[in-house]
């Protein structure tokens, strides 16, 4: 009789734990990072010379945010998608006293396979500030007259590729839809561009 009891409590425990386990995961991946406050119109910088012809995004990367995988995944189906009606590039924020191998990343890596897709170091994050992003995944996109026409992510939830608004709206940017007021922004979900996330597994030796 102790015994069952004693196994009926155990299990009610676990049970919770993992219904508690399960809420804080869902609860994580929905959590959004801060947007910031983009400039309204292209920052003047030496790093990257937006394009003259077609629209321009730029996506806010951290070396070692997994959730930034999902991000790039997104970013490489918009490329496919859009048959270059956008010119695109990754800025990776990048501390200007770390090794070398705080950049030697698997997500950097991806970033570099995506055709189509510049990536670019940006040491001491000099130009992620300029721009006022905030957290890693987040995207712009300017028009070749400078003027900001979207910002946010293009994930729907923290390391999730799929459907999403933002994702959606940039594609519809770029191909010449037009664009409701309510549509130029979008939750941006990864770690903190300045964070010191360290769980991204390096490549190379450090």
């Amino acid at each position: 009789m102790v015994k069952t009891k004693l196994v009926i409590v155990l299990t009610s425990f676990w049970i919770i734990a993992i219904g508690y386990g399960f809420h804080a995961l869902m609860v994580y991946k929905g959590r959004a990072g801060s947007a910031g406050a983009m400039p309204a119109v292209w920052p003047r910088n030496d790093l990257i010379i937006p394009s003259s012809d077609k629209p321009q995004l730029v996506m806010f990367a951290h070396p070692r945010c997994p959730c930034t995988r999902a991000s790039l995944g997104q970013l490489e189906l918009l490329v496919a998608q859009a048959q270059g009606k956008f010119d695109a590039v990754v800025l990776f924020a990048e501390p200007v006293d770390e090794k070398e191998a705080w950049s030697n990343t698997a997500t950097i890596d991806f970033a570099r396979s995506i055709p189509g897709v510049r990536t670019v170091l940006d040491k001491d994050g000099e130009v992620t500030r300029r721009f006022g992003a905030k957290t890693s995944g987040h995207a712009v996109v300017y028009a070749p007259t400078g003027k900001l026409l979207f910002s946010g992510g293009i994930t729907g939830s923290r390391g999730h590729l799929g459907e999403n608004g933002g994702s959606d709206s940039v594609l519809q940017l770029v191909s010449g839809g037009e664009m409701r007021p309510r549509q130029i922004t979008a939750k941006v979900f990864g770690c903190g561009l300045f964070d010191q996330c360290t769980n991204n597994q390096t490549v190379g030796k450090n």
